[in-house]
């Protein structure tokens, strides 16, 4: 299968060759209180469409919405928050703070900076933002793992973000995406440990899908005469949703055969797959691909649409509160997103 009409080469897949080893301590999530329905949509912006239609073309049936007065930061907050409290670690043991965010509360300074005054925090930890769409908790992930093996002792990171504030704010919605999105924000907290529960992690981009699906406002956007600043300049622009499911199909070929090959594992051996889902056809797909049984993973895309960064953890810890997900199994994590950019990893929970 391909994706386009030119070969792209794909990077090897190096050792993670760091000094001590990172384990998943806790993860806490952030979500608004409001549940928004399918019908709920439809009736607030007179769309054309029904609950069964949507149900039936994307898998989705709710999702949360923020209040219009909820600030990100309180969300992140709250994901935090659970995180240290199932964990039993203090916010002033964490030695570095990466956050992988869709759009903040301001484009500088960084909202895991606004997450520290949130929080109240005394000490400066360093915290900064990435922005790599819905496979960003995937790179976090990736750079936990060396802040660890090279001196931190704790590295928290998070994902996700509101996406709902442009479509409640001007009340113009995008009828292909209104109804996929979500609001999230999941927290993940790393530890230092002398024994290797990550056996591999790989990370790749795709630029020849470059501008398949994108937010407009940058310098592209304020330069170009054509276009006019409204409501899509902040949402999710998709060109084609068919070049999407057919790339993530692919780079899940491409990620869990590089993880494997890295691990000297076989696809049977992994116990969990967790995965970003961009509609639940798009979960079934990268299942299919790699003969992966149902029982084997767990969609919530139905309960929480694509939550862009916070999909694969919030499918993580879904896993684990329920007790799917216990302590020992081997895991295949993995997300992707608009750039194109995937990201993988197999650990020992």
């Amino acid at each position: 299968m391909t994706t386009n009409n030119h070969n792209l080469i794909y990077p090897q897949i190096q050792n993670l060759n760091v000094n001590s080893f990172a384990r998943i301590v806790s993860t806490g999530i952030g979500l608004p209180e409001k549940v928004t329905t399918n019908q709920d949509i439809i009736d607030r912006y007179h769309l054309f469409a029904t609950d069964r239609a949507v149900q039936y073309t994307l898998g989705i049936k709710e999702r949360r919405w923020v209040d219009p007065k909820q600030k990100l930061t309180q969300l992140m907050a709250r994901a935090v928050t659970e995180c240290l409290q199932r964990a039993g670690v203090g916010i002033d043991q964490v030695d570095r703070i990466i956050y992988s965010k869709l759009l903040g509360e301001y484009q500088i300074p960084a909202s895991s900076v606004a997450l520290l005054r949130e929080l109240k925090v005394d000490k400066g930890i360093p915290a900064f933002d990435i922005s790599s769409a819905c496979s960003g908790f995937m790179h976090a992930l990736d750079m936990a793992l060396r802040y660890i093996g090279t001196g931190d002792d704790y590295v928290m990171i998070l994902g996700g973000g509101i996406t709902s504030m442009v479509n409640q704010s001007w009340n113009q919605p995008d009828p292909k995406t209104v109804f996929m999105f979500g609001d999230a924000i999941v927290a993940m907290l790393l530890e230092k440990t002398n024994k290797k529960h990550f056996l591999a992690s790989y990370i790749f981009t795709n630029h020849l899908l470059y501008d398949n699906a994108y937010i407009p406002m940058g310098t592209t956007f304020l330069n170009s005469t054509a276009t006019k600043f409204g409501p899509g300049t902040y949402t999710m622009q998709i060109r084609d949703g068919r070049v999407i499911h057919n790339s993530v199909v692919e780079s899940t070929q491409v990620l869990a055969d590089k993880l494997l090959q890295a691990t000297g594992l076989t696809i049977d051996d992994i116990d969990i797959f967790v995965t970003s889902e961009q509609n639940t056809q798009i979960w079934e797909a990268q299942l299919d691909i790699l003969g992966i049984p149902r029982e084997k993973s767990r969609s919530v895309f139905w309960k929480y649409g694509n939550t862009v960064a916070a999909m694969s953890p919030l499918m993580l810890d879904e896993l684990i509160t329920s007790g799917q997900l216990e302590r020992g199994m081997l895991v295949m994590m993995m997300a992707h997103g608009a750039g194109a950019s995937s990201g993988g990893c197999i650990f020992r929970y």
